[in-house]
């Protein structure tokens, strides 16, 4: 029971489980994102193909994705959002650790498609989440006493 209550009897913020369950709330956004934006960008904004047209179209599918999750940010707990982006390259690692369960041609199409789609939301999403963090926070480091 000390896991979830203090000496004092007062409940603890599950963090990390909050955070985990966020990284999956973002994965299931961002995949939407990816599911809705990939065809209309490829239509409407080609870029001559190739892998500059993939990273530009994943970087503009990020920065959408990031918007929407940035939403959290209305919760009362303003951590809860920088800290989801900031453990989201768990579940990449996860993913890499699957695809090395794999044949190797498998395994080397999981790892490109999952570093395609998971790298351009970690960096925007930590970029942004975390700017807008430290700006609504005058103080955004919680004080340990």
């Amino acid at each position: 029971m000390a896991l979830f209550v203090t000496k004092e009897g007062k409940r603890k913020s599950p963090m990390a489980v909050t955070c985990f369950f966020v990284d999956l709330l973002f994965c299931l956004v961002f995949g939407g994102m990816y599911a809705l934006l990939t065809g209309v960008l490829h239509d409407h904004l080609p870029l001559g193909g190739g892998m500059a047209e993939n990273w530009i179209h994943c970087g503009l599918i990020a920065v959408v994705g990031t918007a929407v999750c940035c939403i959290l940010f209305l919760l009362p707990d303003k951590r809860i959002v920088p800290y989801s982006f900031a453990s989201l390259p768990v579940i990449t690692i996860m993913c890499v650790v699957a695809a090395f369960q794999l044949e190797p041609a498998a395994r080397n199409m999981m790892l490109y498609v999952t570093f395609l789609y998971t790298l351009m939301p970690i960096l925007v999403g930590n970029a942004v989440s975390w700017t807008v963090y430290f700006k609504l926070c005058k103080n955004p480091m919680p004080r340990r006493l």
